[in-house]
């Protein structure tokens, strides 16, 4: 579900990155953030929207790590028949 967050947010960037650029995905991240905010606090705003958007990213690769691990422990666990006693 991550997964699927993420790539809804990075699909909405799309338009702006085609448009202009890496500074188009910078100003629409800025006026996503600045909505409905006082002007007063649009810098701390626009912080924490890097800051929410890095946890996110960072928060996907560590389950994707954790998911490729996981895969693996499990795949080589299920080869060895297992043993039953009667």
């Amino acid at each position: 579900m991550v997964v699927v967050f993420l790539s809804l947010i990075l699909l909405q960037l799309v338009p702006s990155l085609i448009r202009g650029g890496f500074s188009g995905v910078r100003d629409h991240i800025a006026r996503v953030a600045i909505t409905g905010v006082p002007p007063e606090r649009w810098g701390i705003a626009v912080l924490r929207m890097y800051e929410a958007l890095s946890a996110i990213v960072l928060l996907v690769c560590i389950l994707f790590i954790a998911q490729r691990y996981l895969g693996r422990k499990l795949a080589s666990g299920s080869g060895t028949p297992e043993r039953t006693t009667r």
